[in-house]
């Protein structure tokens, strides 16, 4: 197997300057894979067997645009191929997704091909100072037309569709509706249930025998902010309390508006805030109410 300094790879219409700077790499003792068949195109369609039989310090694409092929070469770099240098030739820009932010890019111009070609060398050197062995050119182009660009999932975001008071109003609406169903049923344990569902507050009240054993309101804004629901466990005597209030808020880990709860007693506990969604939460809050009835009861 042939062993060479670069093999180099272009764009047609840059077949003569190339034909410049390969003579200026030559000159300078480098031993360079070039033929005038072996454009960007050309090795982009060669496969395995077909591939020269050569090793390489380094594959070298001059980079003039950005196509297909370049841009895998690119993206090989971006992923730490080491063979992989390409050389971004004339007044080229390269989109940043592209670029490796601590690559340092070998640049030249037809111009001056005696700059690139010092370049070069010292990349050379530095690679078989660490010891970076020479590889086959099939296995190193073939490996870089195989890289597969990564899609980068959009940051997710709040939508602007989003609204606190409309979330509000659903929560208000949807436990208003689901007390009023469940209440009935605790006549089968000897209580009593009603829920007024008003426009800004939903009162709940479970009584035994006259008595109120149960006092939940639910209300619309609170000590968290009108956007909230403030829940008060009791009686109240006109004075403003909170036993824990739900913000409306928007998840953007699972794409849905939850409730992000502060349980100071409604709940019967407390802890870092939690979410729930709607559903959840009335769960959560009729199972409160059983274990209290269960404990008055027993």
């Amino acid at each position: 197997m042939s062993e060479y300094d670069v093999a180099v790879s272009f764009a047609e219409e840059q077949r003569s300057a190339v034909e410049g700077v390969v003579e200026a790499f030559k000159q300078r003792g480098l031993t360079v894979l070039h033929g005038p068949e072996q454009t960007h195109e050309w090795w982009a369609h060669k496969e395995g067997g077909d591939l020269p039989d050569a090793r390489v310090r380094f594959f070298v694409p001059f980079v003039s645009e950005v196509d297909d092929f370049t841009t895998a070469a690119l993206r090989a770099v971006k992923d730490g191929d080491e063979h992989v240098l390409p050389v971004l030739f004339g007044e080229v820009t390269v989109p940043p997704g592209l670029v490796h932010p601590h690559v340092a890019y070998l640049r030249g111009t037809a111009h001056r091909p005696d700059q690139l070609t010092e370049a070069l060398v010292t990349r050379i050197e530095a690679a078989e100072a660490v010891g970076r062995e020479r590889a086959p050119v099939a296995e190193v182009v073939t490996r870089a037309k195989g890289v597969v660009a990564v899609a980068e999932e959009p940051e997710p975001v709040v939508p602007v569709t989003f609204s606190r008071y409309t979330e509000q109003d659903a929560t208000l609406r949807y436990l208003g509706a689901q007390f009023a169903a469940a209440l009935p049923s605790l006549e089968r344990r000897g209580f009593v249930g009603t829920a007024h569902v008003g426009e800004t507050r939903i009162a709940v009240r479970v009584e035994r025998a006259g008595d109120t054993v149960y006092a939940l309101d639910v209300q619309r804004g609170g000590i968290g902010g009108d956007e909230t629901v403030n829940f008060v466990v009791g009686k109240q005597d006109g004075v403003a309390l909170t036993n824990g209030w739900a913000r409306p808020v928007y998840d953007t880990a699972v794409g849905a508006a939850v409730l992000e709860v502060h349980d100071f007693s409604v709940l019967g506990g407390g802890g870092a805030p939690r979410t729930y969604r709607r559903e959840e939460l009335f769960t959560a809050l009729w199972q409160r109410i059983d274990a209290v009835l269960t404990s008055t009861v027993g």
